[in-house]
């Protein structure tokens, strides 16, 4: 009997090891997630005040647009374009932009992003834009070379077209009324 009432506790212990594992996992990946999709609104953003009338708004991160143009929007073509060399991830590469996440000052230094998100706009045909983001999670190490070492990693892509009417007053941001 007492052999099967500690079998049993073995049995729970390793299980909840296993949810643990599991939950941590989960909200590593959904922190990567969060954050790569803070970088791809604001690449778009970016992007969006290229061709708003009022001008760009972003300065210094406007001319790090890649101009050589991807074709078409065949995935195959789009693999070929800027995101897809992993140099281009690098921190010392001229055309990433990193996004800083402001957080608040009551935030815990532990809750704080450690890694900020990026990511890369590309000029498309037909004035569009490729525009791909990458976020990481806290625990996340990146080597020299721009390549995840361990830790999670999220990728998030869009196909912006700012002629379709997404241009307002506040530059592509709706201002609450």
């Amino acid at each position: 009997m007492l052999v099967i009432v500690s079998f049993a506790g073995l049995i729970a212990a390793r299980n909840s090891a296993t949810y643990e594992q599991f939950s941590n996992n989960l909200r590593t990946n959904q922190f990567a997630r969060q954050t790569a999709e803070a970088a791809l609104h604001y690449c778009e953003r970016v992007a969006i005040s290229t061709v708003d009338t009022v001008g760009p708004q972003f300065p210094l991160v406007t001319p790090k647009i890649f101009t050589t143009a991807v074709a078409s929007d065949d995935p195959t073509v789009v693999q070929t374009a800027e995101w897809n060399t992993k140099s281009r991830w690098a921190a010392t590469e001229p055309n990433l932009i990193t996004v800083t996440l402001n957080n608040s000052s009551g935030v815990q230094a532990s809750a704080q992003t450690k890694n900020n998100p990026s990511c890369i706009v590309q000029q498309m045909a037909g004035d569009r834009f490729l525009i791909t983001s990458r976020g990481l999670s806290n625990d996340a190490v990146v080597a020299a070379d721009g390549s995840l070492s361990s830790g999670s990693e999220v990728w998030l892509q869009s196909v912006l077209t700012p002629g379709i009417p997404t241009v307002t007053a506040a530059h592509g941001v709706e201002q609450p009324l």
